[in-house]
């Protein structure tokens, strides 16, 4: 094995011994603070699981977004919905993901970070598949601007991606929803609609935070889109744009809204 070779090996293998550590800890300190160590643990296992994708084989899927792709509330990382769907697809083909979802993000975020390093990423081979869920926490923080600037990472994002709704009971989320919807018809996107998440979004760095059964219940409801033919990107599609509700049972009592 040649240096090069090695790099990237020896780079993961520290992310999972860091996360390794993150956990330990995260599981003897008391509160916000287990939980913000279980999401560091989780990032750098993501990490870790990207350079493996990097240099693997298999057609690859991006995730973009918030700290629920990297698993918030999830008992292990595999048991976020990125986890889960991607096992899911794994079962079909040699599937591959890199996550790019990171803990605090916002649309703008996504604008300034997460798209440039998807065309980074993809300068020399586009992505099979790219997804993003994100906006519960500038609904939490009542982000201004954020009608233009959710327009325009829409429209960024590549045809035939899927983006889901935002799952929040709330009037600022049910319109940009309708945003959500007007700009994928437009763009030729797909969106999955993951329904409302009971009660108020938290204000702090995470918005919603579900446990193991509502990211399966997300995770289902992403695979379903996928299973949908990428709509062409004319100003009215003449089938309409999928849309794949998740309807869980559990889901609104295992969905839990942050403090």
């Amino acid at each position: 094995m040649t240096t090069r070779q090695r790099a990237p090996r020896m780079r993961a293998t520290l992310r999972r011994v860091k996360a390794g550590g993150e956990r330990f800890l995260g599981g003897v300190l008391p509160g916000a603070t287990a939980r913000r160590l279980h999401m560091r643990a989780f990032a750098d296992e993501w990490a870790a699981s990207n350079i493996d994708a990097r240099h693997a084989d298999g057609p690859l899927w991006v995730a973009l977004g918030d700290s629920t792709g990297l698993g918030l509330g999830a008992t292990t990382r595999e048991a976020g919905y990125v986890g889960v769907a991607h096992e899911l697809l794994r079962r079909r083909d040699a599937w591959r993901v890199v996550n790019l979802s990171q803990s605090g993000t916002g649309v703008a975020d996504v604008l300034a970070r997460q798209l440039p390093a998807l065309v980074a990423l993809t300068d020399s081979r586009p992505a099979a598949l790219v997804s993003c869920i994100v906006g519960t926490q500038d609904v939490a923080r009542r982000t201004p601007g954020l009608d233009t600037a959710l327009r325009s990472m829409l429209v960024a994002l590549p045809p035939g991606a899927i983006v889901a709704t935002i799952p929040l009971r709330d009037r600022v989320a049910d319109a940009l929803n309708g945003v959500i919807r007007e700009e994928a018809a437009r763009h030729g996107l797909r969106v999955v609609e993951l329904g409302a998440v009971r009660g108020a979004p938290g204000r702090g760095r995470d918005g919603v935070r579900l446990n193991d059964v509502g990211h399966a219940a997300w995770a289902a409801a992403f695979v379903a889109t996928v299973d949908n033919p990428a709509p062409n990107n004319e100003e009215t599609p003449p089938d309409g744009i999928p849309t794949v509700p998740a309807h869980p049972g559990e889901n609104e009592r295992a969905a839990v809204v942050e403090q």
